[in-house]
């Protein structure tokens, strides 16, 4: 934790109905738990006085969700931007990820950036 309070939080992450690798289903839960922990931590982050945007990509259209992220990058006035474990755990996404990154240190260079350790997770990091 930062002791950093932040007032509006963009939280990016997958869509949880994406195929997973079983280990990762193992880690994180079926789709429907990830939605109930996503769910409730941002429940938890609107308690905090803090505003979180939700911005769940799939990665299965990657160019679409990637100009919807960017419009949300230029338009949001963020005052951090989380990353999911999910989009940074997922080996076959790393080049999206690094993708992901790189806008958002060029589209907004001076807010940080926040990764939690799964579903559930970004409370603690947003705090």
């Amino acid at each position: 934790m930062s002791g950093i309070i932040h007032s509006k939080v963009l939280l990016m992450g997958f869509q949880s109905t994406i195929p997973l690798p079983q280990h990762f289903r193992e880690l994180f839960g079926t789709a429907e738990e990830i939605g109930a922990k996503l769910d409730a931590d941002h429940a938890r982050i609107s308690r905090a006085g803090i505003t979180p945007v939700t911005f769940l990509l799939n990665p299965l259209e990657q160019e679409k969700g990637l100009k919807d992220m960017e419009v949300l990058l230029r338009n949001g006035n963020y005052d951090a931007i989380g990353i999911g474990a999910g989009v940074r755990l997922h080996p076959k996404y790393t080049a999206l990820f690094e993708t992901i990154v790189n806008m958002c240190k060029t589209v907004a260079p001076s807010v940080p950036l926040l990764f939690n350790d799964g579903p559930g997770g970004s409370a603690e990091t947003s705090e």
